[in-house]
């Protein structure tokens, strides 16, 4: 295929004509990093645009004119880290004025620039062999205080009937016997579509040493890093050593455990003080071999996806991503994005800022920080648990779409309806009906309780929300409050309701809101006699009503007429100031009226 250079400052693209975008921080041909970004951006018929990842902010002149739908960063590992993430994450947000992440992204990398070509040609393989058909095995691994294995599903994965389940609990010891019973069982690992791992680690291992954090034995040591990766210092724990010997083609893995998708430049904190040392109160940046990697180990396994954080996070985050990876029947780069919603949301609908580290600077303080109306220092969670979602990343193809068979209606606790009230004034209905399992609804970011949230598209002609109130709910609620997108030519209202019931426990709940708006469709139309024509409601999908001023004149008919200008239905014998009609038996489209008998006309739209 062949492709024309550009230059535009620090950037080179290889113009080319699609939604899709693939970033390559290598502009070297012969470069295997280069040559992944190149395969990848051949599959998807894309455009390749080299940058400087030190750069962030020079992307966004070129993302806002070629507008992406969906993008793929293709980076050295050494590139990727946590300032990275949060200035990508940031800069995604900035192609318009809504606060949310305007594209879908993914990024691919590796030990080697082979192991991310890999990596690449193995999302392809599966890709165009039918991987949405591959049967819905799932399994995984977590800490726990016995060695066994579940064969049997809770939660809201019961609802999804995987044909075969294992979850391999790991017990929490140092004599390593959890580690024994892991390398015993691998056979579990093998030939499923899903891994689900969890729940404490770092950028290393999953921990399975007793003590944890606060109390392990021997001690938690000063940082030195001589001793990281020194084996007399080792503790207890399934490893990227461990990881290495696996192949887990298909899977796409779903990682819980703290700082687990750092691949190269690992943040030192304190969450991880008893495998890294403690690095005190100021910012310590630490460089892993690869092999010591589990990020990038993990990555060389044959799975084709990766959720994981780039730093600190918590658990539920992971959840979040697995429930709606079943939700929906989207890309995995829009599940991704959904958890990106959820960041903005944790800003009150405002856009994110996040704290970029620098080495030496003191280790104290928030990680987010304030943004229009949001002030973390009002929030409880709203440190280092926001900033720990902002820290989620996927590793993959963001146009890979394994899951878009497994949908299942039963995941749906969450439905909407519409009312028009006027022109001007809509309804929105909010059922929430949560059984008695466990879904990931933590509002971890504001009250710690429970949260309902939903993505409600809006019609073409809601303008700007001038008015947003609640005028009706089945119980409390702390807070409500609402965002708008624009994305890929919708209209949407994203509405989160911060509610005191128990998360844990079964919830039937609803919320009526009432929003005021702009009317982006003309309704009234004036006659040449002065009189005043509305049409309600418009655009419509059932019933409606066009009203006129008061005439004198008889044996008055309305006739409609589509965009070719042939009669689609006429109404005779009118009297009084209105008519209504079904137009549910029309077509979607737009509608001219004019009346024999008076000179007035107008148009409407049947959705």
């Amino acid at each position: 295929m062949a492709t024309v250079l550009c230059c535009i400052g620090l950037l080179n693209v290889f113009a080319q004509t699609s939604n899709y975008v693939v970033l390559s921080s290598s502009s070297d041909t012969t470069d295997t990093y280069y040559q992944a970004a190149q395969t990848l951006n051949n599959y998807r018929g894309g455009q390749l645009i080299t940058f400087n990842p030190a750069l962030v902010d020079s992307l966004l002149p070129v993302l806002t004119a070629l507008e992406p739908r969906y993008v793929a960063i293709v980076l050295k590992p050494i590139e990727l880290d946590i300032n990275f993430v949060r200035e990508f994450l940031m800069m995604s947000t900035n192609l318009d004025t809504d606060p949310f992440s305007d594209f879908a992204y993914g990024y691919i990398t590796g030990a080697t620039g082979q192991d991310a070509l890999n990596f690449v040609d193995t999302i392809i393989y599966a890709d165009s062999h039918n991987i949405q058909n591959f049967p819905l095995n799932v399994s995984g691994y977590a800490a726990s205080s016995i060695n066994y294995v579940y064969t049997s599903t809770s939660g809201f994965l019961s609802y999804l009937n995987p044909p075969s389940y294992s979850d391999i609990y790991l017990e929490t010891n140092d004599n390593g016997s959890g580690v024994d019973y892991f390398n015993a069982n691998t056979g579990y690992l093998q030939n499923n579509k899903l891994l689900d791992i969890g729940y404490n680690g770092d950028p290393h291992m999953l921990w399975l040493f007793e003590g944890g954090n606060t109390n392990p034995s021997p001690p938690v040591w000063s940082y030195d890093s001589t001793k990281i990766e020194d084996t007399a210092y080792a503790r207890a724990g399934i490893t990227s050593y461990d990881i290495a010997q696996l192949n887990l083609y298909p899977a796409v893995a779903y990682n819980g455990a703290c700082h687990s998708g750092e691949p190269k430049r690992v943040m030192v904190e304190g969450d991880i003080a008893a495998t890294f040392g403690d690095p005190g109160s100021y910012i310590k940046f630490y460089t892993m071999s690869d092999t010591f990697s589990f990020a990038l180990n993990m990555l060389n396994t044959g799975i084709t996806g990766y959720f994981a954080p780039c730093g600190a996070n918590n658990a539920n985050d992971q959840g979040e991503e697995i429930y709606n990876t079943f939700l929906y029947e989207e890309p995995l780069g829009d599940i991704f994005k959904r958890s990106l919603d959820g960041v903005v949301m944790g800003f009150f609908g405002n856009r994110p800022a996040l704290k970029i580290y620098q080495l030496g600077d003191l280790a104290y303080g928030c990680d987010v920080l304030t943004s229009g109306s949001f002030d973390p220092a009002n929030w409880s969670g709203a440190c280092y648990m926001l900033g720990g979602k902002a820290n989620r990343i996927y590793f993959g193809d963001p146009m890979y779409n394994p899951f878009e068979n497994n949908h299942s209606p039963s995941l749906d606790i969450t439905t909407a309806s519409l009312d028009s009230i006027s022109p001007t004034v809509m309804d929105i209905n909010l059922n929430f009906n949560k059984p008695d399992v466990y879904f990931p609804i933590w509002d971890k970011f504001h009250y710690s309780d429970s949260r309902i949230y939903y993505r409600v598209e809006l019609p073409d002609y809601v303008g700007d929300i001038t008015s947003f109130q609640v005028i009706d709910s089945s119980g409390a609620y702390y807070t409500a409050f609402y965002a708008i997108e624009k994305f890929d030519g919708k209209n949407y209202m994203h509405i989160e309701v911060d509610i005191p019931d128990d998360m844990y426990g079964a919830i039937n709940y609803y919320i009526k809101f009432r929003i005021n708006f702009l009317n982006t469709v003309d309704n009234e139309a004036i006659a040449s006699n002065g009189m005043v024509v509305k049409v309600f409601p418009n655009p419509t999908n059932g019933q409606i009503t066009i009203t006129f001023g008061k005439h004198s004149a008889k044996n008055i008919s309305l006739v409609i007429t589509n965009c070719s200008g042939q009669v689609v239905k006429e109404i005779g014998n009118l009297s009084g100031n209105s008519v209504s009609f079904d137009s549910k038996d029309m077509s979607s489209g737009l509608y001219f009226f004019h009346f024999k008998g008076m000179t007035a006309k107008g148009k409407f739209v049947v959705e």
